[in-house]
């Protein structure tokens, strides 16, 4: 049975995009994180998907998936290592601090700092999962987290003005 032209322009046009290229970046971002948790262990697409979020949120270059280092460490499935350099690439760069067992599970301790590099100002992420790998990716999505403060306006009060010019 052959199908004639005019049947095959019937046929509905299929989308290439992926579905969590329309979401929005924190929605991806919440998306990706509760997966990976789920997750028995770590793989590839994960991480290629922590690529296409990251540039926007955490700073990391967008040129960083044709990075022959990178492609490399993911070509040999060195995903720590591959982590790593995506930690070190984003701005302000985080690093990998500590990666322990603990029972049945990995513990992993990334710390981002600031612009000052003072370390006690460094904030913390930390993540455990049973796949090390995995532990280290959680801990890098949350660290691009941002906690939204709501704008407050406040009223200045009449001493505040007096006080800012001088007219006490």
């Amino acid at each position: 049975m052959s199908t004639t032209p005019s049947a095959q322009q019937q046929l509905p046009s299929i989308n290439t995009t992926h579905p969590a290229d329309q979401m929005a970046t924190g929605t991806a971002l919440s998306s990706l994180i509760a997966r990976v948790c789920a997750a028995r262990v770590l793989r590839e697409h994960h991480i290629w998907e922590a690529v296409r979020i990251l540039p926007e949120i955490a700073g990391l270059p967008d040129d960083i998936k044709q990075l022959p280092e990178f492609r490399r460490l993911m070509e040999k499935e060195a995903f720590t290592a591959a982590l790593r350099l995506l930690a070190q690439s984003c701005q302000p760069a985080r690093e990998i601090r500590d990666l322990d067992p603990h029972g049945d599970h990995w513990a992993a301790t990334l710390s981002v700092r600031n612009a000052l590099s003072q370390p006690r100002r460094r904030k913390l992420m930390r993540a455990e999962h049973r796949d090390p790998p995995a532990a280290v990716l959680i801990a890098l999505l949350s660290s691009a987290i941002r906690k939204a403060r709501p704008f407050v306006r406040r009223r200045r009060t009449n001493a505040a003005v007096q006080k800012e010019f001088g007219n006490e």
